[in-house]
């Protein structure tokens, strides 16, 4: 026979299960750029999903190993302000870059980790390797400064 002790534990357990969501998609954008891993290709917000690029400060960048966004490409998810570290295997060597809140963010690239050395500040170029070449195969890493919406 199961008591009505036993009932109540359960109903307040399922009480409790069922207030969880509630409070977890009150996660302030601080909380969730203080828990996004930056081991992933993407960064949470408050219901720990894949963020909304340009939505609580979530930046979206692409970068390919090749000049018109040919050969391997990556896609990178950060936080508003944030220092990223591009992966080893893009390291020193991406020759196209696009920022796909160009609308909202400006994004500056970096020839030493974290987000050290010479800087350059473009939202996209296809082609790295033209002028005088200089930032071909030259990115390590790089953090995108949000502006706000475009009017």
């Amino acid at each position: 026979m199961v008591s009505v002790t036993f009932f109540a534990t359960i109903l307040s357990m399922g009480l409790a299960v069922l207030a969880a969501p509630a409070n977890f998609n009150n996660t302030s954008v601080v909380e969730a750029r203080d828990n996004c891993d930056s081991t992933k290709s993407f960064c949470p917000k408050g219901d720990r999903g894949q963020c909304n690029p340009g939505v609580d400060g979530c930046m979206h960048i692409y970068y390919c190993e090749h000049i018109w966004s040919q050969g391997d490409c990556a896609h990178s998810y950060s936080w508003t302000g944030e220092c990223r570290n591009i992966p080893a295997k893009f390291d020193n060597a991406i020759s196209s870059i696009a920022n796909e809140n160009v609308d909202q963010s400006d994004c500056h690239w970096f020839d030493g980790a974290d987000c050290t050395g010479a800087q350059y500040s473009n939202e996209n170029d296809q082609n790295l390797a033209d002028g005088n070449g200089w930032w071909n195969d030259r990115i390590s890493s790089y953090r995108c400064d949000y502006h706000g919406p475009a009017s």
